[in-house]
């Protein structure tokens, strides 16, 4: 995935709901978990928990956009995410898409993957973050007259729901270890 230039984002998702994020299914900070997927199959199942990844991100209420924002601390897109839930952005959004600054590589459990942070997530040249802001406008956008740009390194992860979650954790197509959470949804 390494271009001459680099690449600015490593991962993305977009429109996840809000109201499909368990955003504290219980105690401790790592209760809850940003679950992205690929794929759906077992034995091509990849799971990553995207809390701690930095990045940008924007809010979406039922007319569009509503708030953009910057995750580049400790508590990640997931932090910031989850502040929006409880201060003056309370109500006010339901959708997000975020774009990751960080990589995926494969991690230590069967069928997932973690979020690696880089030192210097920026690309050494100004025509890679050019090409890159360009994808993430056009994605974040849907413009319909425009040729499809690519990001040229990121990966696009969907959104495991809660339910998700479970039917995973049940089916035992990940290591179950995996999971920092009790899943709520059961059948």
């Amino acid at each position: 995935m390494s271009t001459v230039g680099g690449h600015l984002f490593g991962a993305y998702g977009m429109f996840w709901e809000a109201g499909e994020v368990s955003w504290s299914p219980g105690s401790g900070p790592s209760a809850w978990q940003l679950l992205g997927r690929q794929n759906h199959n077992a034995g091509s199942i990849r799971l990553c928990d995207f809390r701690r990844a930095r990045g940008v991100y924007i809010l979406f209420d039922d007319f569009g956009p509503a708030y953009v924002g910057l995750a580049r601390g400790r508590g990640g897109l997931g932090g910031r995410l989850k502040d929006h839930r409880s201060d003056h952005l309370t109500g006010k959004w339901s959708r997000f898409c975020w774009f990751s600054f960080d990589n995926v590589v494969e991690g230590d459990l069967d069928g997932w993957k973690v979020v690696s942070q880089r030192d210097h997530p920026v690309p050494s040249t100004g025509d890679t973050v050019i090409r890159e802001v360009e994808a993430l406008l056009i994605n974040v956008l849907g413009a319909r007259q425009q040729n499809q740009m690519k990001f040229l390194g990121a990966q696009k992860w969907e959104q495991v729901t809660e339910s998700d979650a479970a039917t995973i954790k049940e089916r035992g197509v990940v290591d179950h270890h995996g999971f920092t959470f009790k899943p709520t949804y059961s059948y």
